[in-house]
């Protein structure tokens, strides 16, 4: 092979310059770069129900893989200075469910947005709506190529977790306030009976709006079962299939896990095939899937946050019980 050389500056520069335009071309144009040999991450089939305790010895022995994230640094608003620089990732599967346990290390336990200087902490794992083919841009999706992604929420883990009240509202973060009610209201303001302190009837608009953030009723648990197909277009689905719960963990001492200092661990999990067409439908063989993370502390939100590229989830085929299924030798 015959190798060209040359010392003329302006041709150097030409190919650098075209590199960089073609680059920038393909990121705006969200057009998913080709990559090496995607990592993939075994799924291990189990007897019983997923425990959605990411504590519980079931998890010790699930093989785990360390998924690298990077700063978002695609569309504003960006923070390509993020907290999270990994996270480590185990699923399982009995052949009805499947879990995905998200593990990584955090200094603190951020859970309320109630000041406006608070930002939660959250995951998301993300897959392609269809599942055949060369996955959708990494980001958020293309148009065209629809993803599913499953946020966790730490404040609404805490919200699950909060005295009869239900939610972690202003009077618990600023005990001295004072309440003034409507005059179509019952005196003190409470028009739910069952939310002690919390003016929640005509008046709280973002209930009244249907909005998911708003109203813990329309919640299935601490996970947000989300669609998008482009940078905003993040869409809630009307019929929320995922739950998970998640446990920050001071000590990070859980055996199996991925740090030995403050941790969170969460696990998600959900049918395997579910009736809404907006859903990811999860079959025996390699899906690709994708993670974010968010560290409050760092003021990370929105767009801000650490993302991975896309990996490779390879569930197994099982049996009823639980059992990986023996394939039959051939005649």
């Amino acid at each position: 092979m015959k190798i060209m050389q040359t010392r003329n500056r302006a041709v150097v520069w030409g190919v650098l310059l075209s590199a960089f335009i073609v680059g920038v071309v393909l990121t705006l144009g969200q057009v998913p770069l080709a990559v090496s040999q995607p990592v993939a991450i075994q799924v291990k089939a189990i007897k019983g129900p997923v425990p959605m305790d990411g504590a519980n010895p079931i998890w010790e022995n699930v093989p785990g893989v360390i998924v690298p994230l990077s700063g978002q640094t695609i569309t504003t608003p960006m923070h390509p200075n993020i907290a999270v620089k990994s996270v480590f990732v185990k699923a399982v599967t009995n052949g009805k469910d499947i879990g995905i346990r998200l593990d990584w290390a955090d200094q603190s336990k951020n859970d309320t947005t109630i000041g406006p200087q608070h930002f939660r902490d959250q995951a998301a794992i993300q897959f392609p709506v269809n599942t055949s083919g060369a996955p959708p841009f990494q980001c958020m999706g293309q148009s065209g190529g629809t993803v599913n992604i499953w946020r966790w929420n730490a404040e609404w883990q805490k919200d699950l977790g909060k005295d009869s009240a239900g939610l972690w509202d202003v009077d618990n973060e600023y005990p001295a306030i004072f309440w003034d009610y409507y005059f179509e209201e019952p005196a003190g303001g409470v028009t739910y009976l069952d939310r002690v302190g919390r003016s929640m009837g005509p008046f709280n608009t973002g209930i009244w709006s249907g909005n998911i953030m708003s109203d813990p009723e329309m919640r299935a648990g601490s996970v947000e079962d989300l669609n998008a197909n482009g940078f905003g277009t993040l869409t809630t689905q009307a019929h929320q299939d995922v739950v998970g719960n998640g446990l920050w963990e001071p000590a990070g001492s859980i055996k199996g896990g991925c740090c030995n200092g403050p941790s969170w661990r969460v696990v998600y999990k959900r049918a395997l095939t579910t009736s809404d067409p907006n859903d990811v439908q999860l079959k025996a063989g390699a899906v690709p899937i994708a993670f974010a993370v968010w560290d409050g502390q760092n003021l990370e939100r929105d767009g801000m946050k650490g993302i991975s590229t896309w990996f490779t989830l390879q569930i197994p085929e099982v049996s009823g019980g639980g059992q990986p299924e023996q394939k039959r030798p051939s005649q």
